[in-house]
């Protein structure tokens, strides 16, 4: 078993359920739902394999909806798609917010208005994750021209970057709202959100969720841009997971600093107890061929000697060839570098001094001085399972829960398995299933030592510690 979870993003590639089954199978933790792309009945296509596959294969995949957010795209071209020439000039207009049809070789427009007013002759554009350089050669109170530095063929809606602008646009968009309604009517398990650039971006989400009947909603904020990363302890202090969403970051702040900005999110994160997540073509090349590059194993390899919570496919399993290969394959290095990684435990902090932080820091203490096997969990709310999987501890984690929606919500953390079980109305039967349960998800034999944390069946908080012996 692999401690570090892996979110796939679903697309036609994995909606059939011999791929979703296989995807489950491989080592899939976490669904997700991008509601960039998904239509309404590709949701519930979606939704549907997901509910089939934890009912089926008893597993406890969880959803993950993921919003638009202020996403600056090229609208719609006549023919879907253009041909750049290096050397020619391209006009670069804006819409009114609305997608338009009208785009050619020779006329860009941009899905949002008033986005164009801060460049200045020798700005950048950047288009399709980057992979196009527009150089701003004039300007005018409609738009600007440009020359075109690479050549090449772009599809409609590609992504777009302005280096260092921030766009003067809501934070959440009436698409947005729609989402993250649908989102909290519809069981969603953890919410991300795009283009997150400070704290008050994500208190307007909160407020939403809250306004839709979900205040316990898990917020996944993106960090996309420069403007994030200057505001980054707030904005993780908000979250309760941050994802390290490389691709519009490393398009926006330059990739020689990529590297670092990585780390300081990864750090940030274990210094506050928070969840992070590595993105974006972690297995890129599996999109097409059946084993990755060298480069691509390693990356994935250094994101678990990190020690992030998950690590998250795009492509690979939305349109790639092998989805299912690509999730084996990540599982492997995942337990592979899991078993020698000993992680530096004076990295790994919680905020507050409550009494089941304390007794997450000791159970965690005594499952290093004392070798244990696991560390069982029984929590009604999932919080003391997430704090202790936040420090790191060698053994796994175990958490027995009464409700799925529970379970779902620790299936994105850090080496922790659940167990559905009843409620108890006395400590012996927490600490006997408990020990069941690690015996039976970890194979534990005779002697093997557990430690069992949990509430008095009155209690509504954590408040006990036992350590007890396999019979």
């Amino acid at each position: 078993m692999k401690k570090t979870k892996i979110i796939c993003s679903i697309g036609p590639s994995t909606q059939t359920w011999e791929n979703f089954k296989g995807i489950v199978e491989a080592g899939m933790n976490v669904a997700r739902i991008n509601f960039s792309h998904a239509t309404i009945e590709e949701r519930k296509l979606d939704e549907s394999l997901v509910e089939r596959a934890n009912r089926e294969l008893g597993a406890n995949i969880a959803i993950l909806y993921d919003t638009k957010g202020p996403d600056l795209r090229t609208c719609s071209f006549v023919d879907d798609k253009i041909e750049l020439v290096k050397g020619n000039t391209i006009r670069i207009n804006e819409s009114d917010g609305e997608d338009r049809h009208d785009g050619t070789k020779d006329v860009i427009t941009l899905n949002y208005p008033n986005v164009l007013k801060d460049l200045k002759v020798g700005s950048t554009i950047l288009v399709d994750d980057g992979f196009y350089k527009l150089i701003v050669t004039d300007k005018d109170d409609n738009g600007v021209t440009c020359e075109i530095q690479n050549s090449g063929t772009i599809k409609s809606r590609r992504g777009v970057c302005l280096p260092g602008v921030k766009l003067d646009v809501p934070y959440i968009s009436e698409k947005d709202k729609e989402d993250i309604k649908y989102a909290c009517e519809n069981n969603g398990d953890y919410l991300a959100i795009s283009f997150v650039n400070s704290a008050e971006d994500i208190r307007q989400v909160k407020e939403l969720c809250k306004e839709y009947g979900r205040p316990d909603m898990p917020i996944i904020s993106k960090v996309e841009t420069q403007y994030a990363m200057d505001n980054l302890d707030e904005i993780v202090l908000e979250s309760d997971y941050i994802m390290v969403a490389r691709g519009d970051l490393g398009i926006e702040t330059g990739v020689e600093n990529l590297p670092l900005y990585q780390q300081m999110m990864i750090d940030t994160c274990h210094a506050y107890g928070k969840g992070v997540i590595m993105a974006t073509q972690m297995m890129y090349s599996m999109k097409t061929n059946i084993r990755p590059t060298n480069a691509e194993v390693t990356d994935v390899a250094n994101a678990v000697i990190a020690g992030c919570d998950a690590i998250m496919t795009s492509d690979e399993t939305t349109i790639g060839n092998y989805p299912v290969e690509t999730i084996e394959t990540m599982a492997r290095i995942c337990e592979n570098v899991e078993q020698v990684t000993k992680y530096n435990l004076d990295e790994f902090r919680l905020s507050g001094t409550a009494i089941h932080n304390t007794i997450a820091r000791c159970a965690v203490d005594a499952s290093q001085d004392l070798s244990i096997k696991a560390i069982v969990a029984s929590t009604l709310t999932g919080r003391t399972a997430l704090d202790i999987a936040s420090l790191r501890p060698e053994s796994f984690v175990i958490a027995t829960v009464t409700d799925n929606k529970i379970a779902r919500k620790l299936a994105l953390k850090w080496g922790v398995y659940t167990k559905l079980v009843p409620m108890y109305s006395d400590t012996d039967n927490i600490v006997s299933d408990g020990i069941k349960a690690a015996k039976e998800l970890l194979n534990l034999e005779k002697d093997d030592l557990v430690c069992i944390v949990g509430g008095f069946p009155q209690e509504s908080h954590t408040n006990f510690l036992k350590i007890d012996t396999i019979k």
